[in-house]
Protein backbone atom coordinates (compact mmCIF):
# COMPACT_ATOMS: atom_id res chain seq x y z
CA UNK A 1 0.00 0.00 0.00
CA UNK A 2 2.80 2.36 0.98
CA UNK A 3 4.75 1.45 -2.15
CA UNK A 4 1.67 2.08 -4.30
CA UNK A 5 1.15 5.52 -2.74
CA UNK A 6 4.83 6.37 -3.23
CA UNK A 7 4.63 5.23 -6.85
CA UNK A 8 1.61 7.44 -7.43
CA UNK A 9 3.37 10.44 -5.92
CA UNK A 10 6.45 9.87 -8.10
CA UNK A 11 4.27 9.49 -11.18
CA UNK A 12 2.47 12.78 -10.45
CA UNK A 13 5.78 14.50 -9.86
CA UNK A 14 7.08 13.20 -13.18
CA UNK A 15 3.98 14.48 -14.97
CA UNK A 16 4.38 17.92 -13.40
CA UNK A 17 8.05 18.05 -14.42
CA UNK A 18 7.17 17.08 -17.99
CA UNK A 19 4.42 19.71 -18.15
CA UNK A 20 6.67 22.43 -16.77
CA UNK A 21 9.43 21.52 -19.20
CA UNK A 22 6.99 21.45 -22.12
CA UNK A 23 5.57 24.88 -21.27
CA UNK A 24 8.98 26.37 -20.69
CA UNK A 25 10.55 24.93 -23.80
CA UNK A 26 7.69 26.19 -25.94
CA UNK A 27 8.23 29.74 -24.77
CA UNK A 28 11.96 29.41 -25.36
CA UNK A 29 11.60 28.66 -29.07
CA UNK A 30 13.54 31.11 -31.17
CA UNK A 31 10.34 32.51 -32.67
CA UNK A 32 6.67 32.48 -31.74
CA UNK A 33 4.38 30.07 -33.62
CA UNK A 34 3.54 30.95 -37.23
CA UNK A 35 6.39 33.46 -37.31
CA UNK A 36 7.16 32.64 -40.95
CA UNK A 37 3.53 33.25 -41.87
CA UNK A 38 3.60 36.58 -40.02
CA UNK A 39 6.61 37.60 -42.11
CA UNK A 40 5.19 36.40 -45.42
CA UNK A 41 1.77 37.95 -44.76
CA UNK A 42 3.50 41.21 -43.87
CA UNK A 43 5.10 41.58 -47.28
CA UNK A 44 2.51 39.81 -49.46
CA UNK A 45 -0.52 41.62 -48.11
CA UNK A 46 1.42 44.77 -47.32
CA UNK A 47 2.16 45.09 -51.00
CA UNK A 48 -1.43 44.24 -51.88
CA UNK A 49 -2.84 46.99 -49.67
CA UNK A 50 -0.07 49.38 -50.64
CA UNK A 51 -1.05 49.06 -54.29
CA UNK A 52 -4.66 49.53 -53.24
CA UNK A 53 -3.79 52.80 -51.52
CA UNK A 54 -2.16 54.09 -54.70
CA UNK A 55 -5.54 54.21 -56.42
CA UNK A 56 -7.72 54.90 -53.38
CA UNK A 57 -9.43 58.28 -53.28
CA UNK A 58 -10.79 59.10 -49.82
CA UNK A 59 -13.95 61.14 -49.28
CA UNK A 60 -13.23 64.77 -50.17
CA UNK A 61 -15.45 66.05 -47.36
CA UNK A 62 -12.92 64.89 -44.77
CA UNK A 63 -14.73 61.72 -43.77
CA UNK A 64 -12.75 58.59 -43.02
CA UNK A 65 -13.73 55.11 -44.06
CA UNK A 66 -12.15 53.14 -41.26
CA UNK A 67 -12.44 49.85 -43.14
CA UNK A 68 -10.70 51.01 -46.30
CA UNK A 69 -7.68 53.28 -45.91
CA UNK A 70 -5.14 54.13 -43.27
CA UNK A 71 -6.78 53.31 -39.95
CA UNK A 72 -4.32 52.34 -37.17
CA UNK A 73 -1.64 54.41 -38.93
CA UNK A 74 -0.75 52.74 -42.23
CA UNK A 75 2.09 55.21 -42.81
CA UNK A 76 3.80 54.04 -39.63
CA UNK A 77 3.28 50.41 -40.59
CA UNK A 78 4.90 50.77 -44.01
CA UNK A 79 7.88 52.61 -42.53
CA UNK A 80 8.23 49.79 -39.99
CA UNK A 81 8.19 47.20 -42.77
CA UNK A 82 10.92 49.14 -44.58
CA UNK A 83 13.02 49.08 -41.41
CA UNK A 84 12.34 45.41 -40.70
CA UNK A 85 13.09 44.16 -44.20
CA UNK A 86 15.94 46.59 -44.84
CA UNK A 87 14.28 47.49 -48.15
CA UNK A 88 13.31 51.10 -48.72
CA UNK A 89 10.98 50.33 -51.60
CA UNK A 90 8.18 49.77 -52.24
CA UNK A 91 7.44 50.43 -48.56
CA UNK A 92 8.43 54.08 -48.41
CA UNK A 93 6.31 54.74 -51.50
CA UNK A 94 3.33 53.06 -49.83
CA UNK A 95 3.95 55.14 -46.70
CA UNK A 96 3.63 58.26 -48.83
CA UNK A 97 0.34 57.00 -50.27
CA UNK A 98 -0.95 56.44 -46.74
CA UNK A 99 0.11 59.98 -45.88
CA UNK A 100 -1.73 61.33 -48.93
CA UNK A 101 -4.94 59.61 -47.87
CA UNK A 102 -4.65 60.72 -44.24
CA UNK A 103 -3.97 64.33 -45.21
CA UNK A 104 -7.28 64.55 -47.02
CA UNK A 105 -8.90 63.90 -43.66
CA UNK A 106 -6.54 66.18 -41.73
CA UNK A 107 -6.85 69.09 -44.15
CA UNK A 108 -10.62 69.09 -43.71
CA UNK A 109 -10.50 69.04 -39.92
CA UNK A 110 -11.15 72.56 -38.57
CA UNK A 111 -12.66 73.51 -35.26
CA UNK A 112 -16.07 75.15 -34.93
CA UNK A 113 -14.58 78.61 -35.68
CA UNK A 114 -12.83 77.30 -38.77
CA UNK A 115 -9.48 78.50 -37.42
CA UNK A 116 -7.69 75.43 -36.01
CA UNK A 117 -6.73 72.74 -38.51
CA UNK A 118 -5.86 69.13 -37.71
CA UNK A 119 -8.85 69.20 -35.37
CA UNK A 120 -8.91 65.40 -35.38
CA UNK A 121 -11.27 63.05 -33.65
CA UNK A 122 -9.57 61.52 -30.63
CA UNK A 123 -9.70 57.96 -31.96
CA UNK A 124 -8.19 59.01 -35.31
CA UNK A 125 -5.07 60.71 -33.99
CA UNK A 126 -2.22 58.80 -35.67
CA UNK A 127 0.99 60.59 -34.74
CA UNK A 128 3.67 57.97 -35.30
CA UNK A 129 3.63 57.96 -39.10
CA UNK A 130 3.73 61.75 -39.35
CA UNK A 131 6.66 61.96 -36.95
CA UNK A 132 8.52 59.20 -38.82
CA UNK A 133 7.93 60.98 -42.13
CA UNK A 134 9.19 64.28 -40.69
CA UNK A 135 12.38 62.55 -39.56
CA UNK A 136 12.97 60.63 -42.77
CA UNK A 137 11.98 63.11 -45.43
CA UNK A 138 12.18 66.53 -43.78
CA UNK A 139 8.79 67.31 -45.30
CA UNK A 140 7.65 70.71 -44.00
CA UNK A 141 4.00 69.67 -43.71
CA UNK A 142 4.93 66.64 -41.62
CA UNK A 143 7.29 68.71 -39.47
CA UNK A 144 4.46 71.12 -38.69
CA UNK A 145 2.11 68.15 -38.31
CA UNK A 146 4.06 66.66 -35.39
CA UNK A 147 3.15 69.67 -33.26
CA UNK A 148 -0.39 69.90 -34.62
CA UNK A 149 -1.08 66.27 -33.78
CA UNK A 150 -0.13 67.02 -30.20
CA UNK A 151 -1.76 70.43 -29.74
CA UNK A 152 -4.84 70.43 -31.98
CA UNK A 153 -7.99 68.36 -32.05
CA UNK A 154 -10.24 66.70 -29.53
CA UNK A 155 -8.93 66.43 -25.95
CA UNK A 156 -5.75 68.36 -26.78
CA UNK A 157 -5.78 70.81 -23.93
CA UNK A 158 -4.91 70.94 -20.24
CA UNK A 159 -7.71 70.48 -17.74
CA UNK A 160 -8.25 73.35 -15.34
CA UNK A 161 -11.09 71.94 -13.25
CA UNK A 162 -10.20 70.30 -9.94
CA UNK A 163 -13.26 68.08 -10.12
CA UNK A 164 -13.18 64.54 -11.47
CA UNK A 165 -13.28 64.75 -15.24
CA UNK A 166 -14.93 62.27 -17.58
CA UNK A 167 -11.60 61.87 -19.33
CA UNK A 168 -10.44 59.78 -16.39
CA UNK A 169 -13.11 57.19 -17.25
CA UNK A 170 -12.15 54.16 -19.32
CA UNK A 171 -14.60 54.77 -22.17
CA UNK A 172 -12.14 57.42 -23.42
CA UNK A 173 -9.09 55.20 -23.04
CA UNK A 174 -8.25 55.08 -26.75
CA UNK A 175 -8.38 58.86 -27.06
CA UNK A 176 -6.11 59.40 -24.05
CA UNK A 177 -3.68 56.71 -25.20
CA UNK A 178 -3.29 58.45 -28.56
CA UNK A 179 -2.70 61.76 -26.78
CA UNK A 180 0.16 60.23 -24.76
CA UNK A 181 1.73 58.92 -27.96
CA UNK A 182 1.36 62.31 -29.65
CA UNK A 183 3.20 63.97 -26.75
CA UNK A 184 5.99 61.38 -26.71
CA UNK A 185 6.40 61.58 -30.49
CA UNK A 186 6.65 65.37 -30.27
CA UNK A 187 9.31 65.10 -27.56
CA UNK A 188 11.27 62.55 -29.55
CA UNK A 189 11.16 64.93 -32.49
CA UNK A 190 12.71 67.64 -30.33
CA UNK A 191 9.73 69.73 -29.25
CA UNK A 192 9.69 70.89 -25.61
CA UNK A 193 7.75 68.80 -23.11
CA UNK A 194 4.22 69.84 -22.21
CA UNK A 195 4.57 68.45 -18.70
CA UNK A 196 1.22 69.42 -17.23
CA UNK A 197 -0.78 67.95 -20.09
CA UNK A 198 1.36 64.80 -20.30
CA UNK A 199 1.03 64.23 -16.54
CA UNK A 200 -2.75 64.39 -16.83
CA UNK A 201 -2.93 62.01 -19.79
CA UNK A 202 -0.67 59.45 -18.11
CA UNK A 203 -2.74 59.66 -14.92
CA UNK A 204 -5.90 59.16 -16.99
CA UNK A 205 -4.46 56.05 -18.63
CA UNK A 206 -3.48 54.69 -15.21
CA UNK A 207 -7.02 55.35 -14.00
CA UNK A 208 -8.37 53.42 -16.98
CA UNK A 209 -6.18 50.46 -16.06
CA UNK A 210 -7.40 50.70 -12.49
CA UNK A 211 -11.04 50.51 -13.63
CA UNK A 212 -10.33 47.48 -15.80
CA UNK A 213 -8.36 45.69 -13.07
CA UNK A 214 -10.92 46.31 -10.32
CA UNK A 215 -13.99 46.27 -12.58
CA UNK A 216 -15.15 49.38 -10.74
CA UNK A 217 -16.38 51.86 -13.31
CA UNK A 218 -17.31 55.52 -12.90
CA UNK A 219 -19.58 55.61 -15.92
CA UNK A 220 -22.50 53.52 -17.11
CA UNK A 221 -20.92 53.41 -20.56
CA UNK A 222 -18.23 51.01 -19.38
CA UNK A 223 -16.64 47.81 -20.58
CA UNK A 224 -13.47 45.82 -20.64
CA UNK A 225 -12.36 45.87 -24.25
CA UNK A 226 -9.00 44.05 -24.50
CA UNK A 227 -7.88 45.75 -27.69
CA UNK A 228 -8.33 49.13 -25.99
CA UNK A 229 -6.29 47.81 -23.09
CA UNK A 230 -3.65 46.98 -25.69
CA UNK A 231 -3.67 50.52 -27.07
CA UNK A 232 -3.41 51.99 -23.57
CA UNK A 233 -0.56 49.60 -22.79
CA UNK A 234 1.25 50.64 -25.95
CA UNK A 235 1.10 54.33 -24.99
CA UNK A 236 2.15 53.75 -21.38
CA UNK A 237 5.05 51.54 -22.46
CA UNK A 238 6.17 54.24 -24.88
CA UNK A 239 6.07 56.73 -22.02
CA UNK A 240 7.81 54.36 -19.59
CA UNK A 241 10.67 53.53 -21.93
CA UNK A 242 11.11 57.18 -22.95
CA UNK A 243 11.38 58.21 -19.32
CA UNK A 244 13.85 55.44 -18.49
CA UNK A 245 15.94 56.25 -21.58
CA UNK A 246 16.22 59.84 -20.35
CA UNK A 247 17.07 58.92 -16.76
CA UNK A 248 13.67 59.90 -15.34
CA UNK A 249 11.40 58.03 -12.95
CA UNK A 250 8.27 56.95 -14.91
CA UNK A 251 6.19 57.47 -11.74
CA UNK A 252 7.40 61.03 -11.11
CA UNK A 253 4.53 62.70 -12.99
CA UNK A 254 1.92 60.82 -10.93
CA UNK A 255 2.06 63.48 -8.23
CA UNK A 256 1.91 66.50 -10.53
CA UNK A 257 -0.36 69.13 -8.87
CA UNK A 258 -2.74 69.26 -11.84
CA UNK A 259 -3.48 65.52 -11.67
CA UNK A 260 -6.86 64.57 -10.19
CA UNK A 261 -6.12 60.86 -9.82
CA UNK A 262 -2.84 59.78 -8.24
CA UNK A 263 -2.04 56.17 -9.24
CA UNK A 264 -1.20 53.71 -6.49
CA UNK A 265 0.52 51.23 -8.81
CA UNK A 266 3.61 51.66 -10.94
CA UNK A 267 3.20 51.28 -14.69
CA UNK A 268 4.84 47.85 -14.60
CA UNK A 269 2.61 46.70 -11.75
CA UNK A 270 -0.56 47.96 -13.43
CA UNK A 271 0.23 46.44 -16.81
CA UNK A 272 1.18 43.13 -15.21
CA UNK A 273 -2.06 43.03 -13.23
CA UNK A 274 -4.29 43.90 -16.17
CA UNK A 275 -2.53 41.29 -18.33
CA UNK A 276 -3.15 38.65 -15.65
CA UNK A 277 -6.74 39.80 -15.13
CA UNK A 278 -7.68 39.56 -18.80
CA UNK A 279 -6.35 36.02 -19.03
CA UNK A 280 -7.53 34.50 -15.75
CA UNK A 281 -10.19 36.46 -13.89
CA UNK A 282 -12.02 38.93 -16.12
CA UNK A 283 -15.60 37.91 -16.94
CA UNK A 284 -18.40 39.04 -19.22
CA UNK A 285 -20.71 41.47 -17.43
CA UNK A 286 -23.92 41.20 -19.44
CA UNK A 287 -25.57 39.61 -22.45
CA UNK A 288 -25.81 36.00 -23.56
CA UNK A 289 -22.29 35.20 -22.36
CA UNK A 290 -22.61 36.86 -18.95
CA UNK A 291 -20.42 35.23 -16.31
CA UNK A 292 -18.07 33.54 -18.77
CA UNK A 293 -14.36 34.29 -18.79
CA UNK A 294 -13.12 36.93 -21.22
CA UNK A 295 -10.47 34.43 -22.31
CA UNK A 296 -11.72 31.82 -24.80
CA UNK A 297 -9.33 28.89 -24.89
CA UNK A 298 -10.78 27.29 -28.02
CA UNK A 299 -12.44 29.67 -30.46
CA UNK A 300 -15.24 28.38 -32.65
CA UNK A 301 -16.08 29.35 -36.21
CA UNK A 302 -14.04 29.79 -39.34
CA UNK A 303 -14.42 33.55 -39.75
CA UNK A 304 -16.19 36.57 -38.30
CA UNK A 305 -18.34 36.38 -36.24
CA UNK A 306 -16.43 33.83 -34.16
CA UNK A 307 -17.99 32.00 -31.22
CA UNK A 308 -16.89 30.07 -28.14
CA UNK A 309 -18.18 26.68 -29.23
CA UNK A 310 -14.65 25.47 -29.98
CA UNK A 311 -13.10 23.68 -32.90
CA UNK A 312 -10.23 25.83 -34.13
CA UNK A 313 -7.83 25.05 -31.30
CA UNK A 314 -6.87 28.73 -31.15
CA UNK A 315 -7.32 31.14 -28.24
CA UNK A 316 -8.57 34.72 -28.08
CA UNK A 317 -10.03 37.38 -25.83
CA UNK A 318 -13.55 38.62 -26.37
CA UNK A 319 -14.18 41.91 -28.15
CA UNK A 320 -15.73 43.44 -25.02
CA UNK A 321 -17.32 42.47 -21.73
CA UNK A 322 -20.86 43.56 -22.68
CA UNK A 323 -23.39 42.79 -25.43
CA UNK A 324 -22.61 39.58 -27.38
CA UNK A 325 -19.00 39.48 -26.13
CA UNK A 326 -17.78 37.27 -28.97
CA UNK A 327 -14.14 36.18 -29.17
CA UNK A 328 -12.20 38.46 -31.48
CA UNK A 329 -8.94 36.90 -32.71
CA UNK A 330 -8.61 39.54 -35.42
CA UNK A 331 -7.58 41.96 -32.65
CA UNK A 332 -5.11 39.62 -30.93
CA UNK A 333 -1.99 41.30 -32.29
CA UNK A 334 -3.07 44.62 -30.79
CA UNK A 335 -2.98 42.87 -27.40
CA UNK A 336 -0.14 40.34 -27.34
CA UNK A 337 2.76 42.89 -27.30
CA UNK A 338 1.61 43.79 -23.77
CA UNK A 339 2.32 40.19 -22.70
CA UNK A 340 5.81 40.21 -24.24
CA UNK A 341 6.67 43.45 -22.43
CA UNK A 342 5.39 42.11 -19.10
CA UNK A 343 7.41 38.93 -19.72
CA UNK A 344 10.50 41.04 -20.32
CA UNK A 345 9.89 43.04 -17.14
CA UNK A 346 8.99 40.16 -14.83
CA UNK A 347 10.69 37.09 -16.31
CA UNK A 348 7.45 35.16 -15.72
CA UNK A 349 7.28 32.72 -18.60
CA UNK A 350 3.51 32.38 -18.25
CA UNK A 351 3.02 35.76 -19.90
CA UNK A 352 4.90 34.83 -23.06
CA UNK A 353 2.99 31.56 -23.27
CA UNK A 354 -0.24 33.61 -23.20
CA UNK A 355 1.21 36.03 -25.70
CA UNK A 356 2.21 33.22 -28.05
CA UNK A 357 -1.33 31.85 -27.98
CA UNK A 358 -2.75 35.25 -28.87
CA UNK A 359 -0.10 35.70 -31.54
CA UNK A 360 -0.75 32.32 -33.14
CA UNK A 361 -4.52 32.75 -33.27
CA UNK A 362 -4.24 36.30 -34.57
CA UNK A 363 -2.15 35.16 -37.51
CA UNK A 364 -4.18 32.03 -38.19
CA UNK A 365 -7.66 33.55 -37.92
CA UNK A 366 -7.35 37.25 -38.82
CA UNK A 367 -8.57 37.75 -42.38
CA UNK A 368 -6.07 40.38 -43.48
CA UNK A 369 -7.33 40.01 -47.04
CA UNK A 370 -10.68 41.49 -45.98
CA UNK A 371 -9.64 45.12 -45.59
CA UNK A 372 -6.74 47.38 -44.68
CA UNK A 373 -7.93 47.85 -41.10
CA UNK A 374 -7.54 44.15 -40.29
CA UNK A 375 -4.11 44.14 -41.91
CA UNK A 376 -3.05 47.24 -40.01
CA UNK A 377 -4.28 45.76 -36.71
CA UNK A 378 -1.82 42.92 -37.22
CA UNK A 379 1.18 45.13 -37.93
CA UNK A 380 0.69 48.29 -35.88
CA UNK A 381 3.03 47.14 -33.09
CA UNK A 382 3.51 43.40 -33.47
CA UNK A 383 7.14 44.19 -34.34
CA UNK A 384 7.51 45.05 -30.65
CA UNK A 385 6.20 41.62 -29.73
CA UNK A 386 9.16 40.03 -31.51
CA UNK A 387 11.59 42.51 -29.97
CA UNK A 388 10.41 42.17 -26.36
CA UNK A 389 9.91 38.41 -26.61
CA UNK A 390 13.50 38.08 -27.78
CA UNK A 391 14.85 40.41 -25.10
CA UNK A 392 12.76 38.71 -22.43
CA UNK A 393 13.96 35.28 -23.47
CA UNK A 394 17.58 36.35 -23.18
CA UNK A 395 16.99 37.93 -19.78
CA UNK A 396 14.82 35.17 -18.32
CA UNK A 397 17.15 32.35 -19.33
CA UNK A 398 20.16 34.19 -17.97
CA UNK A 399 22.31 33.53 -21.01
CA UNK A 400 23.07 37.04 -22.14
CA UNK A 401 26.86 37.46 -22.09
CA UNK A 402 27.15 34.98 -19.20
CA UNK A 403 30.47 35.01 -17.41
CA UNK A 404 31.93 31.86 -18.92
CA UNK A 405 30.92 32.84 -22.47
CA UNK A 406 31.80 36.22 -23.94
CA UNK A 407 32.44 37.91 -27.24
CA UNK A 408 35.34 40.15 -28.08
CA UNK A 409 35.90 42.75 -29.08
CA UNK A 410 32.54 44.19 -28.06
CA UNK A 411 31.70 46.56 -29.73
CA UNK A 412 33.12 44.88 -32.82
CA UNK A 413 33.80 46.06 -36.37
CA UNK A 414 34.64 43.01 -38.47
CA UNK A 415 35.60 39.73 -36.73
CA UNK A 416 33.62 38.53 -33.73
CA UNK A 417 35.38 35.96 -31.55
CA UNK A 418 33.57 33.71 -29.07
CA UNK A 419 35.75 33.32 -26.00
CA UNK A 420 36.08 30.38 -23.55
CA UNK A 421 34.56 27.67 -25.72
CA UNK A 422 36.19 24.25 -25.57
CA UNK A 423 34.24 23.11 -28.61
CA UNK A 424 33.90 24.92 -31.95
CA UNK A 425 30.63 26.50 -33.02
CA UNK A 426 28.58 23.93 -34.91
CA UNK A 427 26.07 26.39 -36.30
CA UNK A 428 24.93 29.91 -35.65
CA UNK A 429 22.34 32.54 -36.49
CA UNK A 430 22.54 36.28 -36.01
CA UNK A 431 19.31 38.13 -35.31
CA UNK A 432 18.36 41.76 -35.19
CA UNK A 433 16.86 42.77 -31.86
CA UNK A 434 13.48 42.51 -33.64
CA UNK A 435 14.00 38.81 -34.30
CA UNK A 436 14.97 38.88 -37.98
CA UNK A 437 17.66 36.39 -39.07
CA UNK A 438 20.25 38.30 -41.10
CA UNK A 439 23.24 35.93 -41.11
CA UNK A 440 23.75 32.23 -40.48
CA UNK A 441 26.14 29.39 -41.23
CA UNK A 442 26.70 25.74 -40.34
CA UNK A 443 30.02 26.44 -38.63
CA UNK A 444 32.49 29.16 -37.68
CA UNK A 445 36.24 28.82 -38.15
CA UNK A 446 38.06 28.92 -34.80
CA UNK A 447 34.95 30.34 -33.18
CA UNK A 448 35.27 33.49 -35.24
CA UNK A 449 32.52 35.07 -37.30
CA UNK A 450 32.93 37.74 -39.94
CA UNK A 451 30.23 40.35 -39.29
CA UNK A 452 31.68 43.12 -41.44
CA UNK A 453 28.58 43.13 -43.67
CA UNK A 454 26.25 44.03 -40.81
CA UNK A 455 25.09 47.58 -40.30
CA UNK A 456 25.90 49.19 -36.92
CA UNK A 457 23.54 48.20 -34.12
CA UNK A 458 22.73 45.65 -31.40
CA UNK A 459 22.44 41.98 -32.38
CA UNK A 460 21.78 38.58 -30.83
CA UNK A 461 24.06 35.68 -31.70
CA UNK A 462 22.47 32.28 -31.13
CA UNK A 463 24.77 29.32 -31.66
CA UNK A 464 25.21 25.64 -30.92
CA UNK A 465 28.43 24.35 -29.37
CA UNK A 466 28.94 20.85 -28.01
CA UNK A 467 25.22 20.26 -28.68
CA UNK A 468 24.31 23.13 -26.34
CA UNK A 469 22.40 26.19 -27.53
CA UNK A 470 23.66 29.52 -26.28
CA UNK A 471 22.86 33.18 -26.83
CA UNK A 472 25.02 36.27 -26.46
CA UNK A 473 24.45 39.89 -27.37
CA UNK A 474 26.99 42.04 -29.20
CA UNK A 475 27.25 45.51 -30.66
CA UNK A 476 28.41 46.14 -34.24
CA UNK A 477 30.25 49.41 -34.70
Amino acid sequence: MKNSKKYTQLLLLAIVIILVFTVKSKAQDEHPPLFDQWESNMTQWGEHWGVYLQTYNPPTNGGMNEQQGIYYDAQRIYFQIADYTGQAEPWNAYAQEAERVYRVYLDARFNYNGTIDYYVHGWRRFSHGIKMDAERTGDSISIAGVKKMRDNGAYAYVLTSSSTEGWYEEWLSREMAYMISAHINAEKFGLPRQEEALAQYVAMAMKHLDEWITETYANSVHRLSPFMVGLTAEALIEFYEWEVANGRDPSALFTHPSVVYNPTRTITEALTQVAYHMRYTATVESGVNAGKLMWVEDVGGTNYPFNDEGGTGYSALRYESINNARPSPTLNLLICPLYAWVYKQTGDIDYINIGDKLWEAGIALADIAWNTKIYNQNYRWSFDYIKWRNEGLVLSTGIENISEISTYPNPVKNILTINALEQPIESYKIYTINGQVIQSDSLATKNQINISALTPGVYLLKFTSNKKKRTVKFIKE
